[in-house]
């Protein structure tokens, strides 16, 4: 199907609108104070989410000193490479600090600690970091293969709410509305 002359490309206008209205629904259903009932959810969610990730990350961290790993992240086919394994170990020894940084912002948070969101943006900006390159590396590598995929299923939508939270902060950092 061919465009007229001096149309707009369909996508791009979708999806500007799309951001203006996640922008929108970000300002309007939310204030800046941490009473807010979605953003403590949002936060609680985070901590719970990173709290189970220091035993992860921790599980993970012994079992890729014994030369493997399968959990969160099955492995492909053939297996990780030597190289990968490296790259998962220095990922989830920073992901395990970020993941004990995380829980003293979710502290700060709930005790309105000053420095809360300036922890909160660092920790958020680093798990967001991440998340995509776990998912990067472990779909590169081949690993989400339909038996896998539940897997990686199950640990993209769990974080969607970290997603919310990142957005959230941004939105509201951008306006200096954090307070």
């Amino acid at each position: 199907m061919e465009r007229g002359r001096g149309q707009q490309p369909i996508a791009p206008a979708f999806l500007a609108t799309i951001s203006e209205r996640l922008v929108s629904e970000l300002g309007r259903r939310t204030m800046t104070s941490s009473n807010n009932k979605l953003v403590r959810g949002l936060v609680l969610w985070f901590g719970l989410y990173q709290f189970i990730h220091i035993f992860v990350n921790m599980r993970g961290l012994f079992l890729l000193s014994q030369g493997g790993i399968d959990f969160p992240a099955p492995p492909p086919p053939g297996g990780w490479t030597q190289q990968v394994l490296h790259f998962f170990t220095g990922m989830a020894s920073l992901d395990l600090l970020n993941a004990l940084l995380s829980i003293v912002f979710v502290i700060g948070f709930f005790r309105r600690a000053r420095w809360r969101w300036w922890l909160g943006t660092l920790a958020l900006t680093v798990s967001i970091y991440a998340a995509l390159v776990f998912d990067y590396a472990t779909f590169a590598s081949g690993a989400w293969t339909p038996g896998n995929l539940p897997a990686y299923l199950f640990i993209n939508i769990a974080y969607l709410p970290v997603v919310w939270l990142f957005g959230w902060v941004c939105v509201h950092g951008a306006r200096g509305e954090l307070a």
